[in-house]
């Protein structure tokens, strides 16, 4: 079977003039898959915490599918861009223009020249910095002192979910971060999952980047996923990156 040459393809939409709207069709599909997910992962009204939230995809899905949500993103243009796209839900979005850490204080953001990437890790995965600009950081402790207990906390730092962990001393019911397959950042996931062991009995999905559902029907304890990852996701197509999800024994899926 011939590969699809993407950039070549690309070429050519753009040039019979299919490209952008092609593309606005996928976008539209992606985010309605997104809000599914949702849909089905928490109960209507939830309170979401997004960590990260860059300009807003996920805050948005997550607004339409009947949660409320605390975006926090330290990039002021991203902010800006999110509350552009949430306008319709602002009576259930809270934007909070601040990094999350490991510490309350003030901290150095790099932004990156990729898809308005940031992180408080200099050169994550060797991305080329661009701009840097002091930003004010809190804690998860702090946030749930301000705005209530999330039901479910999302975390995309671009490196820096550990330090992210850090600042949280209780259990959140339900909580996913960021995963990447490289040896390095193989070993970053294993020790939030270690810290997060602290909080009690865990039970652990995975969900790879673009994809609609979980890779297990079934959530498995720590000790089930920790013989399985990450080796028996390095041979899947897809699964080079994504999202791991962690939620204590008790809590129980919305269906």
């Amino acid at each position: 079977m011939k590969t699809v040459n993407t950039k070549f393809t690309r070429q050519l939409l753009s040039t019979i003039g299919l490209y952008r709207p092609i593309r606005a069709i996928y976008r539209h599909f992606e985010h309605r898959q997104e809000v599914a997910f949702y849909s089905k992962l928490l109960e209507p009204d939830s309170l979401c915490f997004d960590v990260g939230a860059n300009v807003g995809k996920k805050t948005f899905a997550m607004l339409e599918a009947g949660m409320r949500v605390v975006a926090f993103e330290p990039q002021p243009d991203c902010m800006y861009e999110l509350k552009m796209k949430c306008m319709d839900y602002l009576n259930k979005l809270i934007d909070c223009e601040c990094a999350v850490g490991a510490e309350v204080g003030e901290s150095t953001l790099y932004i990156n020249s990729v898809h308005s990437h940031s992180s408080l890790k200099q050169n994550w995965l060797n991305e080329v910095t661009v701009n840097e600009i002091q930003v004010s950081v809190i804690t998860l402790d702090q946030a749930i002192e301000d705005y209530g207990r999330p039901d479910y906390c999302k975390i995309d730092v671009e490196g820096w979910e550990y330090e992210v962990l850090k600042g949280l001393t209780q259990p959140i019911p339900l909580l996913s971060f960021e995963y990447h397959l490289s040896q390095k950042e193989v070993g970053k996931a294993l020790v939030c999952l270690d810290y997060l062991s602290r909080f009690g009995d865990l039970r652990i999905n995975l969900r790879a980047q673009g994809r609609a559902m979980f890779a297990y029907e079934d959530w498995l304890t720590l000790q089930e996923f920790l013989r399985l990852f990450p080796d028996a996701f390095r041979s899947r197509k897809g699964y080079s990156y994504g999202n791991i999800f962690v939620r204590t024994d008790n809590y129980q899926l919305y269906q």
